[in-house]
């Protein structure tokens, strides 16, 4: 290969013997070319970039009054396909390849996007503040026109994955795989550009599990675990509890892993809306600091603890009779959501569900000590004023020691009082971001705030 310097002096050479001014051409080194296509994500593009010889490559990209975004394929080849994702509607944007250190100009490219579709357009989202993480994950569950996974950044929509039925959780694998818990088609996988890659369909006669309902967590090993209903005949009664089910996509095995019936008592360990037809409502899990998983039990008002085995149930709180003791004023009801952000430190959105007084909703958090059997309450958020969501809802603990919390019910519904509100609270209790859902939304599950979707970073375009 004749080296870059060689080429563009005989390039020059060449040029000045036909008598003109020579004018070089931009070098753009061993970038030769960038082609830009559409996916089926409408806020996703793929950027394909061939080299000239095996080495990494940085894709830029950004509009006019959005954020310049870059990412880099670390490998050494001579094609890359790269996604770039939280591209705005009805915007032109540029985009850039290059190899990065060599000192060549970068090869350009652009393309356009599309307004928004009007089931999107018509969401409404009001933001106030600035958040800790660029990106809200919104999960709607039910609106006017749109149901599924919302992206958020500045207030509008950068990204989407629309649902056959209602959300009931979501959750991201290792490798940025989208999980969605669609009540229609049961557990889907996405990559970021849309694309559905698995699917564990909803329960028939023939699958092993049965209904599949209100949450999927991904696994320490990658896999997805997620809730079921079960049955059994107690007394002569035939009870729906819960069990947990793991999933491999890869492989497609379910396995499962626990069941209420085994650890739990129907005719003790009940709640005010208990019935055999529902009688915990499992609404939530995640892992814990130590492999542990941590459940809510809705139906019964309870918080428990299961050991990294599946073999025991190490605590329960909440409820009539907990393993653990609790304040009477530090009582949940009808919770949704809960977790273990540090250890021994449990996080619950309390949506106060006949609440005596009067009904609110609010973010609790207590300090587990199984040696006193006592949950101890050691922090509080509880807006001003008051937001009642009778269902749905989240409180997550972020990095920065915030808390990203969501009050999910459009007044009116199951007599909440509204506003659709989601809010970043730092420890002092004081919201630093918050936005609010106009009427097109009825109920939003979850509220995440997240720092990237594949590892993106803001950066600037190279120099021509």
């Amino acid at each position: 290969m004749i080296p870059r310097a060689s080429r563009l002096a005989l390039l020059l050479l060449l040029v000045a013997g036909c008598g003109e001014t020579p004018v070089a051409p931009p070098d753009y080194g061993d970038v030769t070319g960038v082609t830009v296509e559409a996916t089926p994500s409408p806020f996703v593009r793929a950027v394909t970039v061939t080299l000239s010889r095996a080495a990494p490559v940085t894709v830029t990209w950004g509009a006019v009054g959005t954020r310049v975004l870059a990412i880099t394929a670390e490998s050494a080849s001579t094609t890359h396909r790269i996604l770039i994702p939280r591209l705005r509607a009805n915007r032109l944007y540029s985009v850039t390849a290059h190899i990065p250190g060599d000192g060549a100009a970068p090869r350009r490219s652009g393309f356009a996007t599309s307004p928004l579709p009007a089931a999107l357009a018509a969401i409404g989202l009001t933001t106030q503040g600035t958040p800790s993480y660029p990106l809200a994950l919104i999960e709607v569950v039910g609106g006017t026109g749109f149901g599924g996974l919302l992206v958020v950044e500045e207030g509008a929509i950068v990204g989407h994955l629309p649902m056959n039925g209602s959300l009931f959780g979501m959750t991201r694998r290792a490798n940025g795989e989208f999980v969605l818990n669609d009540a229609a088609l049961g557990l889907t996988v996405f990559t970021i550009d849309g694309t559905l890659i698995h699917q564990l369909p909803q329960a028939t006669a023939a699958t092993p599990y049965r209904r599949i309902h209100h949450d999927v967590t991904v696994t320490p090993s990658n896999t997805l675990l997620f809730i079921s209903d079960d049955t059994a005949t107690v007394t002569d009664t035939l009870v729906t509890g819960e069990s947990l089910w793991e999933w491999d996509p890869e492989t497609d095995v379910v396995t499962k892993k626990w069941s209420a019936f085994d650890f739990l008592d129907w005719s003790t360990f009940r709640g005010s809306r208990s019935v055999a037809g529902n009688w915990l409502h499992g609404n939530g899990i995640t892992f814990g600091p130590r492999g542990n998983v941590l459940m809510s039990l809705r139906n019964a008002d309870y918080v428990i603890s299961i050991a990294p085995d599946f073999e025991s149930v190490e605590w329960t709180f909440g409820g009539p009779a907990g393993t653990l003791a609790i304040a009477a004023a530090d009582r949940f009801l009808g919770q949704h959501y809960v977790s273990e952000p540090s250890p021994g430190r449990v996080l619950v959105f309390d949506n106060g569900w006949e609440r005596f007084g009067g009904p609110f909703s609010r973010v609790i958090e207590f300090q587990v000590n199984t040696g006193a059997a006592t949950a101890t309450k050691v922090w509080e958020y509880r807006p001003t004023p008051d937001i009642y969501a009778a269902l749905v809802g989240s409180a997550r603990r972020l990095a920065n020691g915030n808390t990203a919390v969501l009050f999910g019910m459009l007044a009116g519904h199951n007599g909440s009082s509204g506003p659709i509100t989601g809010l970043e609270v730092d420890p002092a209790g004081q919201w630093v971001w918050r936005f609010f859902a106009g009427a097109n939304i009825t109920r939003l599950y979850r509220l995440d705030l997240v720092p990237s979707l594949i590892g993106e970073v803001e950066g600037s375009f190279p120099s021509p």
